[in-house]
């Protein structure tokens, strides 16, 4: 098998049958594909729908909803492709896009994964928040992407369409090499959601992997189904997952200094949208850090465990991290990346 698809599926019939109608034609193209629908406990009989209409779905059932990680983990077992491609059941994939992306994985024999250029659903003609062009992070361990900074999205006008490294793909739609994924493991599924695609690059990186953009390969994200993106919860589990990603893979040197100055930085945020008369972001974060806190033991164990990974591959490779703080760029004004990316 060449490629295997894994989606993760919680509600939504409409958003599920789109995307199927489109793996059609990736099926078609491509060839060699299997589809697996992960069932984290629907209940709204749209798992069932689809799989009537596209009887080629193999669906995998859970007794309850283990999330992202979880659910793409599940799938990621039950497949047998070379290359695992995690999508959402809320994007439209542009026709070949699923072909072009692979074009750009098999390149080299050291790409773990790729991602496709991600645009918004909502929004024509502009990038979409969880991804953009690539992901992209900081010295200071908080993310961005190529065509995002914050919540700010630029226009798709062709300035990241050229392949490139970047340092995360984006779990909306990224195509991961399985024997990348049988060397440094599957997603944490602890993390429920958010950042686990953040963690598994960083620890691809670190393995001696790259990770590349594929701006030919396009899909569209609806966006904020699971939850909104201004959800209590889903701020909590960012900031909590950011804190455990940077605790399991950056060097003994660095979070000597990252994890005061984080702890900082991450308050900053929460009291400047105080002052704005935003409140939920100051408990989200108080509550990350106290349950990253109370539960440090358990990080530190993952973090040991990751240490014994033995890869074969160049491990002076250069990672591509943005030198500054995005924070203080955001601060300066600047709400486009192609700056900032000409500094990594």
């Amino acid at each position: 098998m060449l490629v295997s698809v894994i989606i993760p599926h919680l509600r939504g019939t409409e958003t599920l049958l789109n995307v199927l109608e489109d793996l059609e034609h990736e099926i078609e193209v491509t060839g060699d594909v299997e589809v697996i629908l992960i069932d984290n406990a629907s209940t709204d009989g749209s798992v069932a729908t689809a799989k009537e209409r596209f009887s080629w779905v193999t669906v995998v059932s859970l007794p309850v909803n283990q999330g992202y990680a979880g659910g793409c983990n599940e799938g990621i077992k039950e497949s047998s492709g070379k290359w695992v491609w995690l999508i959402n059941d809320d994007i439209r994939i542009d026709p070949g896009a699923l072909s072009r992306a692979l074009s750009i994985a098999e390149s080299a024999p050291d790409i773990a994964a790729v991602q496709p250029k991600i645009l918004s659903l909502t929004k024509p003609g502009y990038f979409d928040y969880a991804g953009g062009a690539g992901g992209l992070i900081d010295s200071f361990g908080y993310s961005f992407a190529l065509g995002r900074i914050g919540g700010e999205l630029e226009r798709d006008l062709g300035q990241y369409d050229e392949s490139r490294e970047i340092f995360w793909a984006s779990g909306t739609a990224c195509l991961w090499r399985r024997e990348t994924l049988n060397e440094i493991g599957l997603l944490d599924d602890s993390f429920f959601a958010h950042m686990e695609e953040i963690d598994l690059a960083w620890r691809a990186w670190n393995a001696g992997w790259r990770i590349m953009s594929a701006p030919e390969s396009v899909v569209k994200h609806l966006g904020g189904g699971t939850l909104s993106y201004h959800a209590w919860k889903k701020m909590y589990l960012n900031h909590r997952n950011n804190l455990i990603t940077i605790l399991k893979n950056s060097d003994n040197k660095k979070l000597f200094w990252l994890l005061p100055a984080r702890f900082i930085l991450d308050h900053l945020i929460a009291f400047a949208e105080v002052a704005s008369g935003k409140f939920k972001r100051l408990s989200a974060v108080s509550f990350a850090w106290t349950v990253f806190t109370a539960k440090l033991p358990v990080w530190l164990k993952h973090r040991k465990i990751l240490k014994t990974i033995v890869t074969h591959k160049n491990k002076n490779i250069a990672i591509p991290v943005y030198k500054g703080c995005i924070l203080f760029a955001y601060a300066r004004g600047i709400r486009s990346t192609s700056t900032i990316a000409k500094r990594q």
